[in-house]
């Protein structure tokens, strides 16, 4: 019986916030002329998609106009590697260098993606850390602005890949934030919480996860989570 395991980047796999922080000033300021960097905006849990729209409702002061969130997406990703290859503070989380060889050797273990980023941001996300390799597929803020609704979509996809069936008792969502967790168990998905983002550990333990972990870094005890 397989076992998907959908991993949450920012926060969970790897911290690039400030990369992606200067993408989005960079774009808004190229676009909009806007010379104010963008604060007291939180991207943790949340959806690119979303994120731009908030900006674009602190910076400009009204919402995203008709063509406009795609100019924002193409610039946004135009920038990006840039900002990625600078980032001095990007590091991955403690444990993912062990754990994902560990989890993609074993053939009853899918691997897959739940993200709020844009897909091809992922990928530049994972590929600055040398990660991205063992992940081919998973939901993404491109496929909807709503995380239950994309880590649908990445189960859905994980089925269609597997020829079949993946039963909800072996899925799992791995994530840092509060909106990782609600909306893992909205999909059905069983939940592990891991304490390396923003959040807090109190705030992630209210939201009533599957298992708690403060990193990686044990991976006999992920193992035990996942019945392994």
């Amino acid at each position: 019986m397989k076992t998907l395991l959908l991993f949450d980047i920012d926060g969970t796999l790897l911290m690039a916030e400030d990369a992606t922080r200067q993408a989005i000033n960079k774009t808004f300021r190229d676009i909009f002329g806007i010379e104010n960097p963008i604060q007291n905006i939180s991207f943790s849990g949340r959806t690119d998609p979303g994120i731009f729209r908030d900006v674009a409702l602190k910076l400009l002061g009204r919402p995203l106009e008709d063509g406009e969130y795609q100019m924002v997406a193409t610039r946004y990703l135009s920038f990006l590697p840039g900002e990625l290859s600078y980032c001095k503070s990007f590091r991955l989380m403690p444990g993912v260098t062990r754990l994902l060889p560990l989890l993609a050797a074993r053939e009853e273990i899918i691997l897959g993606l739940e993200t709020g980023n844009l897909e091809p941001a992922a990928y530049l996300k994972l590929k600055r850390g040398d990660i991205d390799h063992y992940f081919s597929f998973g939901g993404f803020g491109s496929d909807s602005e709503d995380r239950t609704e994309l880590i649908r979509v990445a189960i859905e996809r994980a089925r269609n890949r597997n020829g079949g069936d993946i039963p909800e008792r072996n899925i799992f969502v791995i994530g840092d934030s509060p909106h990782d967790i609600s909306a893992g168990k909205n999909a059905g998905a069983n939940t592990i919480a891991v304490g390396t983002g923003s959040a807090g550990k109190e705030k992630l333990l209210a939201e009533t996860p599957t298992c708690y972990l403060q990193d990686l870094s044990d991976i006999k005890l992920f193992l035990q989570y996942i019945g392994l």
